[in-house]
């Protein structure tokens, strides 16, 4: 509806257009509370970019189509009519007209007739001479090789790990004893999704010296009982990865039948934290989990962001956009406060290789029978920089 494209699908349209963007393709979509008009796409759509994407939004930088060669619009416009239907639309740019020879023979057409005129034309021309200066195409010299993937993505990778941190949503906490989780602990990861180290598994392995299991979904239910009966009794904690499913409902996301069997009966037997990388939707299986975050993306940064989270060096504040069971809607996110935030030890300026000098102090106590475990926190600044719990609470 259109008040629901106006509220949800329209807002980062609007942001960005304050930002000041550059350009905007138009993809081919068919949007009937926009353009009630017959196999009338977004991208040659008159209500689309001239009224609703100029005037309503106040857009004023270059608008692009998809590619017009694409079928499932090109079909309906042969011989070049594609063309001239994007640019009355309000297009300044053609992506892959297709039949350029068509394409001008009807645009010269569309003059003649009066659909377009030299002055509109023109000024498309001037637009996008305009930012080909801007960009410096006028004076263009090579692009320096060195370092380019670093160059290019040093600022990207950090703005994807500030959305993940922004993003990442913490559902339910029931047992705020091993959430967040601090070390020194009897950890095991069971990477679902997996058969082998993705950077989650690589980063809580080196973190909490966990041992680390995968159930691919392509292992049948007879190979859950094993998997049991190797994490029963032997971890404080098991951490529970949710990777590599699809990002489409079909077959449950791919997420087979025996994987769910295995989660439903680890969080059952051990205290878990279930964190599910990828599309929400698919946590309506997972929403009786006493301890459930949504991390929505399944790639290395979101995985390194997670664990950051997992020890809480940073707070959760995201928000499920969707509804995903009856206990997990649409808006809903626990917002965890501690009372001191958990950070890096170099970020207080501590060395971590004194930090860990503390762990043979402790268990050398231990082993000496001076103490039966204990709890070393330091702390700096209103920040914690080191958290290890030792031994047990008594001798026996």
């Amino acid at each position: 509806t259109a008040s629901r494209l106006d509220s949800l699908e329209l807002y980062p349209f609007r942001q960005i257009v304050k930002a000041g963007v550059g350009g905007v393709m138009v993809a081919h979509l068919s949007i009937p509370s926009l353009d009630k008009g017959k196999n009338i796409a977004s991208s040659i759509s008159a209500a689309t970019i001239t009224d609703l994407l100029r005037k309503d939004l106040g857009y004023n930088g270059l608008v692009i189509t998809d590619a017009l060669d694409m079928q499932g619009v090109a079909k309906y416009f042969p011989a070049g009519e594609i063309s001239v239907k994007a640019l009355e639309a309000g297009n300044d740019m053609l992506c892959l007209p297709g039949d350029i020879p068509g394409s001008i023979k009807k645009i010269k057409e569309a003059i003649k007739n009066k659909s377009l005129s030299w002055e509109t034309i023109n000024a498309r021309a001037k637009k996008v001479l305009a930012a080909k200066y801007q960009y410096g195409l006028s004076a263009w010299k090579p692009v320096d090789l060195n370092n380019l993937v670093s160059d290019l993505n040093g600022q990207t990778e950090e703005m994807h790990r500030q959305i993940a941190q922004r993003s990442i949503t913490l559902l339910r906490n029931d047992d705020q004893a091993i959430f967040p989780l601090a070390k020194g602990r009897r950890v095991a990861y069971l990477g679902i999704g997996l058969n082998k180290d993705n950077e989650f598994a690589k980063q809580v392995r080196e973190e909490y010296d966990a041992h680390v299991y995968y159930f691919d979904y392509g292992l049948k239910e007879e190979m859950v009982k094993p998997v049991l009966n190797v994490l029963r009794n032997r971890y404080d904690v098991v951490i529970i990865g949710v990777h590599r499913y699809n990002r489409f409902p079909a077959n449950n996301f791919g997420i087979s039948n025996a994987a769910l069997m295995l989660l439903d009966s680890v969080q059952k037997q051990n205290r878990t934290i279930t964190m599910v990388f990828g599309n929400p939707y698919a946590i309506k299986d997972m929403c009786s989990s006493r301890i459930l975050v949504a991390a929505y993306q399944d790639d290395e940064v979101t995985h390194q962001t997670a664990v950051d989270l997992l020890g809480g060096r940073f707070i959760a504040k995201g928000k499920l956009p969707v509804t995903v069971c009856q206990n997990f809607k649409s808006g809903d996110g626990i917002v965890f406060n501690r009372l001191l935030q958990q950070v890096r030890p170099a970020d207080l300026g501590f060395a971590m290789n004194r930090l860990t000098k503390i762990d043979s102090i402790v268990n050398d106590a231990i082993k000496r029978r001076a103490i039966p475990g204990g709890v070393v926190l330091v702390a700096k600044d209103g920040k914690i920089a080191y958290e290890r719990s030792f031994g047990y609470m008594g001798y026996d």
